[in-house]
């Protein structure tokens, strides 16, 4: 019987052995673990370091997770107030995940340059950062990829051909199921130089680069409407997708062609201030258009893939969350305002699971959108700025990647 028992155990044993002293056989066991795992396992020994830390392995890694639809988001990176850019806070949304990595990042390129640095957009774990200077005409922009989990920065080539042209923005397209995986698109402002002054035109520029080479490549050139807000770009369906006054813009990554869209209708009043939110959330485009800055009443659209319709998805009303919370009740020379900002609408995989992430003074709150209930998910240090209200886009998800945002050139298998 002892005998036996020894036999299983030196079967066992040798087992691992063979599976440990294999790369190739280890390597194909690691692809499946989640990114946050193995980045604790290069601490193991130098082989497991030496497997999940070559490009070759990241870049699969990232492939097989998106192919076997492992890619959750773990939770969101917010500004607690716009008035201070340098101070980004987060909020895990995954049992397995207790914190979110830091983004030194921004902390780092301040101290080093003087220069504001923000997080504008999000896509399937990377970050797009973009950073501003001033000189004595505009505002200069730069931007970088980053890769949080990694602490992993890419500064993006130079768009600038003419001193005073105007960069209104940086967007990402990242697909980790197919190459070349991310694309960053940025847009530009068109115009003339006349004696040293830039006089621009409602003509946009939108310019692609792709990881692996050294600059911009012009793709297309489009009639931009004066109120569509290039500031933030949401990824949803193949594109990134802007909105505007009156109509949408979006830009299809694969066919590189702009398409304009009509808005829904949208109550009077300034555009700015009646647009609260505007982002994607597991495959669905959500819009917050409110009567007034004051409304606790509101309606949550979402936009069909196929008809390219919106429709209302959800009705809200805040009163009950406001009974809860008299914080949130603010007195004012204009009437009463309801200070909140919708930092997102996070679909879960049950409906009754969907829920509104509002921050509040002091806190962020998960309203849950089918049983009308509040959760306090995170304790706030202080108010919430008031420049954040009238901001739609404020938080930006985050899904664990071991993807290398550096300049590569190796294409996984």
């Amino acid at each position: 019987m002892e005998e036996n028992h020894m036999h299983k155990r030196l079967a066992v044993t040798t087992a691992v052995d063979v599976i440990v002293g294999n790369i190739d056989l280890l390597s194909q066991i690691l692809l499946y673990l989640p990114a946050r795992s193995l980045i604790r396992f290069c601490l193991v020994c130098k082989l497991w370091f030496y497997i999940i830390t070559r490009t070759q392995f990241r870049l699969s890694h990232c492939r097989t997770l998106a192919l076997s639809n492992a890619l959750p988001h773990s939770g969101v990176y917010f500004y607690n107030c716009l008035t201070n850019l340098q101070k980004i806070d987060s909020i895990p949304l995954n049992d397995n995940v207790t914190s979110l990595p830091p983004v030194p990042l921004l902390d780092q390129v301040a101290a080093k340059t003087g220069s504001s640095i923000k997080v504008t957009q999000s896509c399937n774990g990377l970050l797009m950062c973009v950073i501003t200077s001033k000189n004595e005409v505009s505002d200069l922009k730069l931007g970088f990829v980053c890769n949080a989990a990694k602490n992993e920065y890419h500064p993006l080539p130079n768009p600038y051909v003419k001193y005073y042209e105007v960069v209104y923005g940086y967007y990402l397209i990242f697909d980790p199921s197919e190459p070349p995986y991310y694309k960053a698109f940025c847009i530009k402002r068109l115009g003339t130089t006349f004696r040293g002054f830039f006089f621009g035109s409602r003509d946009v520029e939108v310019s692609v680069y792709v990881p692996g080479t050294e600059s911009w490549r012009s793709c297309c050139r489009f009639y931009a409407n004066y109120t569509t807000r290039f500031d933030s770009g949401v990824f949803w369906n193949g594109a990134i997708h802007w909105i505007g006054e009156d109509s949408s813009v979006h830009f299809d990554a694969k066919s590189e062609e702009v398409v304009m869209k009509n808005m829904p209708p949208r109550p009077q009043g300034d555009f700015a201030e009646k647009i609260r939110y505007f982002g994607e959330w597991g495959g669905h485009l959500h819009l917050v258009q409110v009567q007034s800055r004051y409304a606790k009443k509101f309606n949550v659209l979402e936009l069909d893939k196929y008809t390219w319709k919106w429709s209302v998805k959800y009705r809200v009303h805040l009163a009950r969350l406001i009974s809860t919370f008299p914080e949130m009740v603010k007195q004012t020379s204009y009437g009463t305002q309801y200070v909140f900002s919708i930092l997102s609408v996070i679909r879960g995989e049950k409906e009754e699971n969907s829920v509104l992430l509002l921050t509040i003074p002091g806190k962020v709150v998960a309203y849950n959108l089918v049983h009308k209930t509040a959760k306090v998910v995170r304790e706030l240090p202080g108010e919430v700025g008031h420049t954040l209200h009238s901001n739609h886009v404020s938080a930006y998800q985050y899904t664990e990647s071991l993807f290398p945002v550096r300049k590569w050139n190796i294409i996984p298998k």
